[in-house]
């Protein structure tokens, strides 16, 4: 099996805080968005699956980052992602549907002996601001008892906020029957979640029908999504099931959902006053409310901080009242009382009360 990672985009949603960075390089609760959803895949596959990442903006970051760490941990494949264009300076693309096609390149038609055999050489696709509460083995278990070509991950989400998402329809035996996307009236409450594993003989149905879609852009084309070519899939006979993610899943794409993917991760990961003096963190007349995570050599002079504060390394506190927030390395905050707020790395800021800041990277503020 080989697992397809589409990572090119700027995550636009998070500007400023991604015009430095890609958006899976966002770093709560001591790692990078990226590595949280990586590390999980590491309890779940061998050292000999290909992790194909579908690379763009910031690749040499990202590459360079992924083949220092991760190099003896999977067979790595870095395809680009051309951009579509430039706005001020920032490229776009063709979107998920094209991403995904890139990977067509690392799979071959074939005629396996048996389902299992063509599930063995299939895909495990994600994205790459979302991370299941759930393990990756419980999504392949349910990958592998059934009998159908292929799944897709969904959760259950309030009725009222169903147009915002990709929805599926199934029937009694989960088979999903219709994938629609944001619909403008109430059709299910089933949310598509981001995780999708196919067999050889899906995967490489799924490349050809993105490329017919692919194939009849234009200039004036919207960007292509991958909800049109999987209800192909559906149309064309394959069997696809909708498995529910029972805990959900935590989606970073969002400045509200990073934070609640922070709390969340924070809660399972917080660093404790006995491993200060390892990190060396410098704390001073200042209480420290966990869960909360703190990067090796910060000095926090005078503040209250926390709960659910992610602080990168090196930064520099003083006479700062902080909670739920996430803050990146090489920080310099003083005399900030703020919540709810996501500040970049090497960022300057001074003399404010204000709750829900987003300040970019190398900012002052």
């Amino acid at each position: 099996m080989k697992i397809i990672g589409p990572i090119a985009g700027i995550g636009s949603r998070l500007k400023p805080f991604t015009l430095s960075k890609p958006k899976a390089f966002l770093t709560v609760a001591g790692k990078t968005v990226l590595d949280h959803i990586l590390l999980k895949f590491t309890n779940t596959f061998d050292s000999d699956t290909e992790l194909i990442l579908i690379v763009g903006y910031k690749k040499r970051q990202i590459m360079e980052y992924i083949q220092k760490h991760y190099d003896e941990k999977f067979k790595l494949t870095f395809i680009e992602q051309i951009p579509r264009g430039y706005e001020e300076g920032i490229p776009y693309y063709w979107g998920l549907g094209e991403a995904i096609y890139l990977a067509h390149t690392r799979f071959k038609e074939s005629q396996s002996k048996n389902l299992e055999d063509d599930k063995r050489e299939g895909s495990l696709i994600f994205l790459g601001d979302m991370i299941p509460f759930d393990e990756y083995s419980y999504l392949m278990y349910k990958y592998w008892e059934s009998d159908v070509d292929g799944i897709i991950t969904v959760m259950k989400v309030p009725k009222e906020n169903a147009s915002s998402y990709g929805v599926v329809i199934v029937d009694d035996d989960n088979l999903i029957q219709k994938l629609v996307e944001k619909p403008k009236e109430f059709v299910s409450d089933l949310a598509i979640a981001g995780l999708y594993s196919f067999s050889n003989t899906v995967t490489c149905a799924l490349f050809k029908n993105l490329k017919k879609y692919l194939d009849q852009r234009t200039e004036t084309s919207k960007e292509i999504y991958l909800t049109q070519s999987l209800q192909d899939l559906v149309d064309q006979g394959y069997k696809i099931a909708a498995v529910e993610l029972k805990q959900g899943i935590m989606d970073f794409g969002r400045p509200s959902e990073l934070l609640m993917g922070n709390k969340y991760l924070l809660e399972q990961n917080f660093i404790r006053s006995e491993d200060f003096q390892n990190f060396n963190i410098t704390v001073e007349k200042s209480f420290i409310k966990n869960p909360v995570y703190i990067g090796k050599n910060t000095k926090i002079i005078n503040s209250v901080i926390g709960p659910f504060i992610s602080m990168g390394a090196d930064s520099y506190i003083e006479n700062c009242i902080l909670e739920n927030s996430v803050i990146e390395s090489r920080t310099h905050l003083n005399n900030l009382i703020s919540k709810n707020s996501i500040i970049g790395s090497n960022v300057k800021v001074e003399n404010i009360s204000k709750d829900n800041l987003i300040i970019g990277d190398k900012s002052t503020y």
